[in-house]
């Protein structure tokens, strides 16, 4: 009987301890006193004056902790509500990020994490009006806390609706209003006195997961991709990869995961795979044209060289001014003007270019290139493209070509909206643009199979890993690397080709970057000042190529690697070679020394 009390005793102990830890589980604090009304028209998270309006105010974490609340999930928020409103509120939605701000002086552009998905929030009645998270926002304990409220478009409206407010120190919240058009998304700009008395509710203790995620944007700027590095599980064993619609990855460990071809704003939610709420959050934006690695500049100086081997965006929407002793060509009048760099590869220089719908005339961009510097520009005869006497387009593909170019010289692009038009473009070079090339180093040279051609550039090479030069190849000087197998099969490697323009030569080893061992090499072999080179590898044989210019010579080249296809050495039963192959004949050794060949 004593045994059975005690057992009894140990349970009802127990119990109580779990319901102690349950109650524990949850903490509401209140931040602020009732000290004044917000007025039934002034900025407050609710009042049914305006159909839209979006709100931001700030609680430090000086405030926080001394209210009691601790670094963990946030899962709720209340208002102290003091007159009802008229009505409900439609889309009414709640955002909250951390933030270095103190109060509400400007406009807050924090990354917001959504945890109050737009619903209708209901008038209610007087007293605390709390609004459970859909997501928990997950405080770190030391950065203050940004809250955005915005709802509408209401409606109707009426003069009526408000809730305690606290602080009467200027800029503690800040909004922005219309009777017609959502606010959600528009930037903050009058300021008031007070901020909203609140209520916090902190979930139990929740060691969140921890990842860095990376937004990589698609050239076009039509769609990004984020790479997600989960480098702390936090309390969890795996996490989900998830933006609370879609998931991306389920019940993964530590690592580096990938969500791609993103086309629109994302919150991306690493969360605790059995608890949910745990996670941690990241909004992300579409990627903004004028904010990228090389946009055009607004005055020539400083203009970036771009990279066009790869398909290049832009806009004239970035915020660009009229240049200062911009030349005046091709009937052309500036308004908001940009400009870039490019360095000839050819004399002659072919660009596709899109251009989108543009406001407000919708006739488009103008173009036009310059030789010399800032401050002493001259046209490029030729170069000019645009509305006008050139054609309108706006929504359309065009080809802009240009000539009389000096290879490796710097050349400047402008371009202008027509009488101001806001217009994003899209240019994918065709040919005679230098780019950075990818092989300009040994470890990263270029495979070439038999058949293959490259067209390339030595304009930018830095002969950083030169080799020392084989006979007939000249002195190595800028150049880059190419690497091919040998099939035992003679091959011809060349540069007389139509792409070459300039004085080639190269040279051919075997070995391994650094290490090399000679083959051969050439320079003027072909038509003019081009270089070619016949020779039969060693089947399983790896070879390089390092191709430059002889001397200081620079520009584009095109090389090509020809390989006979019929094998060679086919002997008769004497042990005799009646079948020899070149890159341009087959030959036949008959009885007697007597030879027949086929060319083709």
């Amino acid at each position: 009987m004593k045994n059975l009390l005690y057992k009894f005793l140990f349970i009802f102990i127990t119990a109580i301890i779990s319901t102690s830890t349950l109650l524990m589980s949850q903490l509401t604090i209140t931040i602020g006193s009732q000290t004044a009304e917000s007025g039934t028209s002034n900025i407050s998270p609710y009042n049914y004056y305006w159909e839209s309006r979006r709100v931001q105010f700030v609680y430090t974490a000086a405030e926080i902790t001394a209210a009691g609340g601790y670094a963990g999930a946030i899962s709720a928020i209340a208002w102290d509500v003091s007159q009802v409103n008229g009505g409900s509120l439609s889309n009414y939605e709640i955002r909250l990020a951390h933030t270095t701000a103190t109060d509400a002086t400007s406009h807050n552009s924090a990354s917001l994490t959504t945890v109050k998905t737009a619903h209708t929030f209901i008038a209610g009645s007087t007293g605390w009006r709390t609004t459970a998270f859909d997501s928990n926002f997950n405080w770190n304990g030391v950065d203050n806390i940004l809250v955005d409220v915005c709802w509408g478009v209401n409606a109707g409206w009426g003069s009526n609706g408000q809730v305690w407010m606290y602080n009467n120190v200027v800029n503690q919240t800040r909004s922005v209003n219309s009777t017609t058009l959502n606010q959600c998304g528009q930037t903050t700009t009058g300021a008031r006195n007070y901020k909203p008395r609140v209520q916090f509710t902190f979930g139990a203790a929740c060691n969140a997961p921890v990842a860095v995620i990376t937004q990589n944007c698609a050239p076009d700027y039509l769609s990004y991709n984020l790479q997600i590095n989960v480098t702390g599980l936090g309390d969890a064993t795996s996490v989900d990869i998830t933006d609370g619609t879609t998931t991306y990855h389920s019940n993964v460990g530590l690592g580096v995961y990938s969500v791609s071809s993103i086309s629109s704003g994302k919150t991306i939610y690493v969360r605790n795979h059995i608890v949910p709420t745990c996670q941690f959050s990241q909004t992300f934006t579409m990627c903004d044209i004028c904010s990228g690695a090389s946009v055009p500049t607004d005055e020539c100086a400083g203009a970036p060289i771009i990279d066009l081997s790869q398909p290049f965006v832009g806009s004239t929407d970035c915020t660009y001014t009229a240049s200062v002793g911009s030349p005046s060509v091709c009937g052309q009048s500036i308004d908001n003007d940009s400009w870039m760099r490019f360095i000839a590869g050819s004399t002659d220089v072919e660009i596709d270019f899109t251009v989108g719908a543009c406001t407000p005339q919708n006739r488009g961009i103008q173009l036009a290139v310059f030789s010399g510097s800032c401050g002493a520009l001259t046209l490029v005869p030729g170069s000019c493209d645009g509305p006008g006497t050139y054609g309108d387009n706006a929504g359309l593909t065009s080809t802009w070509n240009f000539s009389g170019m000096t290879i490796g010289d710097t050349y400047y692009i402008r371009i202008d909206g027509y009488a101001g038009d806001l217009c994003d473009y899209y240019f994918e070079p065709v040919s005679g643009v230098v780019i950075t090339p990818d092989n300009d180093e040994c470890a990263d040279a270029m495979v070439l199979t038999c058949g293959d051609s490259d067209i390339a550039s030595n304009i930018l090479a830095t002969a950083i890993d030169a080799p020392t030069g084989c006979t007939g190849g000249g002195i190595p000087s800028k150049g880059v690397w190419y690497t091919f197998t040998g099939a035992g099969v003679p091959v011809t490697i060349s540069t007389d080709n139509p792409g070459t323009n300039f004085d080639t030569q190269f040279n051919i080893f075997t070995g391994s970057c650094g290490a090399f061992t000679c083959v051969g090499g050439d320079d003027d072999s072909g038509a003019g000042t081009t270089s070619t080179y016949t020779f039969t590898p060693v089947n399983g044989t790896t070879y390089y190529i390092y191709v430059d210019g002889d001397g200081t010579a620079v520009g584009q080249f095109e090389i090509s690697m020809i390989c006979c296809n019929i094998t060679p050495g086919i002997t008769n039963n004497a042990g005799t070679t009646i079948l020899t192959c070149s890159t341009t004949a087959i030959s036949v050794t008959g009885t007697g020394g007597i030879s027949y060949s086929w060319s083709g």
